[in-house]
């Protein structure tokens, strides 16, 4: 920052005189620079500050306040939304309207004291005007030390539900990749359905577009078709899962491909909602330096401590508001509110779009990635917690690894087929498994899975044959399949499938000359399959309605299935 000498050299005598007016000190006659050294030197005198704070209307003070707590300097914006304009004036304006004699204008009150000057600085968001204390007469001031820290929210009772941060990301990943080696994507992303397909077996189903993009960025998946690399996918699941999380978490951090703000719920840019994540080109931040500004935020919070995230936000709102602003400009954003179409442009809209994303980044990437803990008050998050690894996450430091006696944990195989593989698996382990097993279901503590026809049949399209399977299976639990599975797969690998079920519709006559009168007339009999009996016969998939109809015009009523059966 500046010297007081360098802020008060570049204005012209009147203003000098005010400055010393208001310092009470007496300047000789002459040109200006006769006047600046006596008046800069009178204001750095031992016990000077101290007078001249002493007189500040109440205003002022608490702009000084504000300052000092930001280390003697605030954006200009910040402080004339917080503080009330710093009124620019020609010599002539200035001593007709007397500024400085206003009590209610705070950043007036500062600058004819001497005490603020205005500046452009360098930021990551590019040059930003600054309002600061100079730097030799900030040095007689307080230490920021001695005084209280920006209060970006406060401590919160202990919530009445939580969600800890389990590091389910690598549990999710693992799973998307094995779904992306069974089939790839057929375009660059995840299309709804799909989505909706792996989504009973996520432990975090929304986090799936976000794993995919970190995945792609780090180039375990290949953009194009999202399918997995060899290469790349050995190694990744060759880490620990602490290790594995750290490695998303890092990519997570300078990663441009995804945009937390262009996934806040509830914004757009002006594309339509279902291309947010792709048209980046329409989101008018930098998303690393977004990420990066509003995690700068959360460092001051203290570590394993509930804290109240509404006040949170409304302080990061009053204390640092264009965290994520080039220049502090919230005019210029052309962002939209999703639900009723409403421009969120200005300052007037920053809870629905710097508030969302801060709410966003605690209920998504930051617990997904094991950083915070939740607390919840019914179904709404009312706080947060920061675990140990948000501090190793900001610091780029490897993740600790505690050693343990516990045994490896291992999957579970049943004669019957099942496999019951823990979330705890080695992640390498349970991507083979789930490369071929039928998916049965997913929780928290483990996934399910099943050896069929189909799943084997899976295996081998992916160069797996029974005898690797069987090889999977025994290294995963531990120990030798029972002796009817091995038995299944030998025969398996020279007869293939045995056996299916399958669902079918059938239909019963009240006797067997409605049957034949059905079989025999053209229009009905395209819909109908093998007969089952003499009152019985299969209905061909996807064909009841039109059975229905034939029948009717053939003078026959046939009720329909009830429950509804949806057509295939």
């Amino acid at each position: 920052m500046q010297s007081l000498r360098r802020t008060l050299e570049d204005h012209d005598l009147g203003h000098l005189r005010i400055v010393a007016e208001l310092w009470e000190v007496n300047l000789p006659p002459g040109p200006p620079r006769a006047a600046l050294t006596p008046l800069v030197e009178a204001m750095l005198a031992p016990g000077a500050i101290e007078d001249v704070i002493a007189s500040l209307p109440a205003p002022a003070a608490e702009a000084l306040d504000f300052l000092l707590r930001h280390g003697g300097r605030a954006p200009l914006a910040d402080l004339t939304r917080t503080f009330g304009p710093m009124r620019a004036m020609g010599p002539g304006k200035r001593d007709r309207e007397k500024p400085w004699l206003d009590r209610e204008a705070a950043l007036d009150g500062l600058h004819y004291r001497g005490m603020l000057a205005r500046a452009f600085a360098d930021t990551p968001t590019g040059p930003l005007e600054f309002g600061f204390i100079p730097q030799d007469l900030l040095e007689r001031l307080p230490r920021p030390a001695q005084l209280r820290a920006p209060s970006l929210g406060r401590p919160a009772p202990g919530p009445s539900r939580v969600r800890l941060a389990a590091a389910s990301a690598m549990d999710d990943a693992t799973t998307l990749l094995a779904a992306l080696r069974r089939r790839p994507s057929r375009a660059a992303d995840l299309t709804p359905s799909r989505q909706t397909e792996l989504a009973p077996f996520l432990l975090r189903p929304e986090s799936l577009e976000f794993l995919a993009t970190l995945l792609v960025d780090q180039g375990v998946l290949r953009p194009t078709r999202l399918k997995p690399e060899p290469n790349a996918t050995r190694q990744f699941l060759g880490l620990s899962p602490d290790a594995a999380c750290a490695q998303l978490r890092k990519t997570w951090l300078g990663t441009r491909l995804w945009n937390d703000l262009a996934h806040t719920p509830g914004l757009s840019a002006g594309a339509p909602a279902e291309a947010r994540a792709t048209a980046a080109r329409n989101w008018p931040n930098d998303p690393a330096l977004t990420r990066m500004s509003a995690l700068s935020l959360i460092q001051s919070v203290p570590m394993d401590t509930w804290w109240d995230l509404a006040a949170f936000i409304e302080d990061v709102a009053r204390e640092q508001p264009a965290f994520q602003r080039p220049g502090g400009d919230f005019d210029s954003w052309y962002l939209l509110d999703i639900l009723d179409g409403r421009s969120l442009r200005g300052f007037d809209h920053w809870d629905a779009v710097e508030g969302r994303l801060l709410r966003f980044l605690f209920e998504g990437p930051l617990t997904w990635l094991g950083t915070v803990d939740l607390g919840f008050d019914g179904a709404t998050v009312v706080a947060f917690r920061k675990t140990a690894l948000f501090a190793d996450f900001i610091a780029g430091s490897e993740p600790r690894v505690e050693s343990t006696a516990l045994p490896e944990p291992r999957a579970e195989v049943s004669p019957d087929g099942l496999v019951r593989a823990s979330t705890s698996l080695a992640p390498a382990l349970r991507y083979q498994i789930a490369r071929f097993a039928t998916w049965v279901e997913a929780g928290p503590d483990a996934h399910v899975y099943r050896v069929t026809p189909s799943a084997l049949a899976a295996a081998k399209t992916q160069g797996l044959n029974p005898a690797q399977v069987r090889t999977i299976l025994e290294r995963a639990s531990g120990r030798d399949l029972p002796p009817g599975l091995i038995t299944a797969l030998a025969r398996w690998g020279k007869r293939g499938a045995e056996g299916r079920i399958e669902r079918m519709l059938v239909l019963e006559t009240s006797d067997a000359r409605v049957l034949r009168e059905l079989q025999a007339d053209r229009s009905t009999a395209r819909y109908l399959g093998d007969a089952l009996g003499p009152t019985a016969v299969r209905v061909r998939a996807g064909y009841i309605e039109p059975l229905l109809a034939a029948a009717a015009r053939q003078g026959i009523l046939i009720e329909p299935p009830l429950p509804p059966i949806e057509d295939a």
